[in-house]
C-alpha cells in the first residue's frame, strides 16, 4: 500500500544559512522603521500570518512561538478596563 498525502511525514524546510538570516534581520529592521513605531506590533503580526500561511503545515508554529519567546522578560500584567 502506497501512503497517501495525509500519511506522509512532515518535512521541515531547510534552515536559512546565517548570512541570509542576517539579511532577513536587516530588511525586517528597515521595514519596521518604514511602518513606524505605532504600526510595529500590527505589522509584525501580519508578517507572521503571511509567513505561517506560506510555510503551511511544514512548520510547527507552536514550536516557533516557544522558541521566539525564550529569554524574553515577562510582560507586566495589563490593567483591566
Amino acid at each position: 500500500m502506497t501512503p497517501g498525502p495525509a500519511m506522509k511525514p512532515k518535512s521541515a524546510p531547510k534552515p536559512l544559512p546565517f548570512d541570509k538570516l542576517e539579511q532577513v534581520y536587516e530588511r525586517l529592521a528597515e521595514a519596521i522603521d518604514q511602518v513606524g513605531e505605532a504600526n510595529e506590533a500590527v505589522f509584525l503580526a501580519k508578517l507572521v500570518m503571511v509567513l505561517a500561511h506560506r510555510a503551511g503545515e511544514a512548520v510547527d508554529f507552536a514550536d516557533c512561538l516557544k522558541v521566539a519567546a525564550e529569554d524574553l522578560e515577562k510582560a507586566p500584567d495589563r490593567p483591566v478596563s
